[in-house]
């Protein structure tokens, strides 16, 4: 680690921290890789960024609050964002129950049916925090299908999808259609689950092609990623070479040079307090705090069973008897 006083390191910390929840267009979007052992504050961190980013607005000449997708998982925080106002996005086929922490439904939050990826983006709400659920019964787009199929050499493709195949549909095609200069970041929590280490047969394929497709151009799209994850080691080490930000919580490890980590103390986690993070990109290094905010109040998503699902026989929908 480089003699750097406490001072240097804060300093350090707070600028890597702007640049990553503040965009502007000559910069592009950022990536980020977050690591926190459970309980050390990621839930937290993350809420306070969906709320905090935004953009530079060359026409207006000041910053705006720039949008948030969200990816919601089963108990989740994102109804603890402040300074935005949030929506959710569910499958059209999908019934779910929103329930606060004494088990009451939640009643008044505004809610979005989708059928394809292109109807999240046709109904995002700019400058707010879009959740959005991934389908139970998924069917990936063909035009999407045939991309992948052509630029990874595979002959066969499952017809009936992961849901978490969805996600990389969504980016894909919000790559494609959204507004030149719109900013937008992604919050991907358990990212494991989309990048996993290691992977098998589809999945080593699908991510090798977001890889180079669609990770490939994230800042010249102003598209920004921030993956949260327990540990480095679950992710896909292809995925681990294009983080352009990393920030390690407490006791949280950190990765070996070859991961273009500068900081060589791989104890100085350790190190930190509760309320602290170490962030690093392009070779500097510095210690923020963030905002503690009690996690305890969860959103938890219900998934009530459908009356209809998805005919494995192309796209067709039929009632389940």
């Amino acid at each position: 680690m480089p003699r750097q006083g406490n001072s240097e390191l804060i300093k350090q910390g707070a600028r890597i921290t702007k640049e990553l929840i503040t965009h502007f267009p000559k910069s592009g979007g950022e990536v980020a890789g977050l690591w926190a052992e459970q309980g050390s504050g990621k839930t937290a961190f993350l809420v306070t960024v969906a709320g905090r980013t935004a953009y530079f607005n060359e026409k207006n000449r000041r910053l705006m609050k720039e949008t948030v997708i969200w990816r919601g998982r089963p108990k989740d925080n994102w109804h603890l964002v402040e300074g935005k106002k949030f929506c959710v996005h569910i499958h059209f086929l999908d019934e779910i129950e929103f329930l606060d922490k004494n088990g009451t439904p939640i009643t008044d939050l505004q809610i979005f049916k989708y059928d394809t990826a292109e109807d999240i983006i046709k109904n995002l709400k700019r400058g707010w925090v879009n959740v959005y659920y991934e389908p139970q019964n998924y069917l990936m787009d063909e035009e999407l299908v045939e991309e992948i199929r052509k630029k990874q050499f595979i002959d066969t493709f499952p017809e009936v999808a992961d849901p978490i195949f969805f996600t990389y549909e969504l980016v894909y095609y919000i790559e494609r259609y959204k507004q030149q200069d719109e900013f937008i970041t992604f919050i991907i929590d358990e990212a494991d689950e989309l990048f996993e280490a290691n992977p098998e047969g589809i999945k080593h394929h699908l991510q090798s092609w977001f890889r180079k497709t669609c990770l490939r151009d994230l800042r010249k799209s102003k598209l920004s990623f921030i993956l949260a994850s327990h540990d480095y080691r679950e992710i896909d080490y292809r995925i681990m070479f294009k983080l352009m930000n990393k920030i390690y919580f407490p006791s949280a490890a950190i990765p070996p040079a070859r991961y273009k980590s500068a900081i060589r103390k791989k104890d100085f986690a350790m190190r930190l307090k509760m309320g602290q993070y170490l962030i690093e990109k392009k070779g500097n290094f510095g210690i923020a705090e963030y905002d503690e905010i009690n996690t305890d109040h969860s959103v938890r998503a219900v998934w009530i069973k459908q009356k209809m699902k998805i005919s494995i026989d192309k796209a067709s929908i039929v009632n389940e008897t």
